[in-house]
């Protein structure tokens, strides 16, 4: 895909500094877009890209809708209006059994997947209604098939952002603003490695269960994104595209 059909649209990415971020941060900031690039604690990972006209860092700890609605006034404040809104936040707070989730998994797994997400969108959709624009939320591939053993209330809340997805999608129709998410299987990134706590052996039994027999790549995530956002997708929304590897057929 030709990047410069990102030319001068104006892309904020929140959690830019995550793993899945990588490959995409690369692609659309040498596509002259003029990028919001969002990280919470650390910007180590975002040190290769220098600030200017085109390209921003920005700091923010999202635990509120005012804190939401802070980062996306301030990258419209700098870029002169928002088109896509990309969110890729999320996580687990622990890998525990359903039996030990108490009100701290709950409240965590629900507000970083679901209720963050929300507020980000409500807030760009207010800037988009005049023009159009694009969202892309992250989901997981396993939201539809009941989650993992040891992430049930992060799999509830990527299984309500599916439903969010759907409901925002219509009602944003009107607007021109497509609404669209990834929902990434089992994808070689630190989620895996060290949230999960999963040893060598657990990952190679994992990818045996994908029909690719392999973990899929940051890249090949980025890769459905690009498409979502371009105008190769201009008559999709509504829609949790897996990048899964045909896991669960």
């Amino acid at each position: 895909m030709d990047s410069n059909i990102f030319e001068d649209k104006k892309i904020l990415i929140v959690g830019a500094s995550s793993d899945l971020a990588a490959p995409l941060n690369e692609e659309l900031v040498k596509s002259n877009a003029i990028v919001g690039l969002h990280y919470n604690t650390s910007g180590k990972r975002l040190s290769n890209y220098h600030e200017g006209s085109r390209i921003k860092k920005i700091r923010a700890h999202l635990k509120s809708s005012n804190d939401c609605y802070k980062l996306v006034d301030s990258f419209v404040n700098w870029a002169g209006g928002i088109n896509i809104l990309i969110i890729l936040i999320g996580g687990i707070k622990e890998a525990v059994s359903w039996e030990k989730l108490t009100d701290a998994h709950w409240e965590h797994d629900l507000n970083v997947n679901l209720i963050i997400p929300f507020f980000l969108a409500q807030r760009a959709i207010s800037y988009m209604k005049k023009s159009g624009g694009r969202i892309i939320f992250t989901s997981t591939a396993s939201a539809s098939h009941g989650g993992g053993s040891k992430s049930m209330a992060y799999g509830l809340a990527k299984g309500a952002l599916d439903c969010m997805t759907k409901g925002l999608a219509r009602e944003c129709a009107r607007y021109n603003i497509l609404v669209n998410a990834v929902a990434p299987g089992f994808i070689m990134t630190r989620f895996h490695t060290k949230k999960m706590n999963r040893s060598k052996e657990q990952l190679r039994s994992r990818a045996e269960l994908v029909l690719l027999k392999r973990a899929g790549t940051s890249k090949e995530v980025a890769e459905a994104i690009m498409f979502l956002i371009s105008k190769n997708a201009s008559y999709i929304t509504g829609h949790i595209l897996p990048v899964c590897g045909g896991d669960w057929l």
